[in-house]
């Protein structure tokens, strides 16, 4: 994340604890009801009609757009945990920040993992044989498991659990990063949109959840 505010000090957006308790646990419930149901609705293993046409039409995109998708695909990646987490540690020039990132990261790539060995979803080349698999990681892509996407997992839990320390222009943007990541799993063939929006969910559970249980333990931001 950026440097965002450009008074003394410190460089980071500081919110009443009780405000972002709330906020975080408004959205711990909201993402839990989502996340049940994006779940349950993964568990007949099978695609519906809508999910089916909507990934083709994100799927068969031009192939122009796939070196800048790719770039901000790596913001999911298990390696941009401790990368953004070093970035806002030198940034913000404080460990809050940093601790926030890389436990609600690292926790998101853990869960994600879990989530799919128990549900147990294809990727969409296990269903279809005409997906379009881009670039590098276009081979490993029809193997492994679905549900949730881990690197829309990974990107939601890191830009939400950011969310007390930033300003709202940042919020937006650290949301629009999050969505383009979303968008290029289903372009480049890894996942379907059930499979992002468990992602989300997730993400925005974890987040929450490490917030939460973090301000306990430090109390402050």
């Amino acid at each position: 994340m950026a440097q965002l505010d450009t008074s003394s000090r410190p460089s980071h957006r500081r919110l009443p604890r009780h405000r972002t308790r709330v906020h975080a646990s408004r959205s711990l419930a909201v993402a839990a009801v989502a996340l049940a149901l994006t779940a349950l609705s993964a568990l007949p293993r099978d695609v519906t009609t809508v999910e089916e046409r909507t990934f083709y039409a994100v799927n068969g995109l031009p192939d122009a757009i796939e070196w800048p998708l790719w770039v901000v695909m790596q913001l999911g990646a298990a390696l941009a945990v401790p990368v953004v987490s070093l970035a806002a540690l030198a940034g913000w020039r404080r460990l809050r920040p940093a601790i926030d990132l890389a436990v609600a990261g690292t926790s998101a790539w853990l869960l994600a993992r879990l989530m799919k060995d128990l549900l147990e979803r294809g990727r969409p080349a296990s269903f279809f044989d005409d997906v379009d698999l881009r670039g590098s990681l276009g081979q490993g892509n029809d193997l492994g498991l679905g549900f949730p996407s881990g690197h829309v997992t990974v990107a939601t839990a890191m830009a939400i659990v950011a969310f007390p320390y930033l300003t709202l222009r940042w919020r937006v943007v650290a949301v629009i990063l999050a969505a383009i990541v979303a968008f290029a799993r289903l372009y480049f063939g890894a996942h379907f949109p059930l499979d992002a929006l468990g992602g989300v969910a997730l993400g925005v559970a974890i987040a929450a959840i490490v917030h939460l249980a973090l301000d306990l333990l430090t109390h402050r931001h």
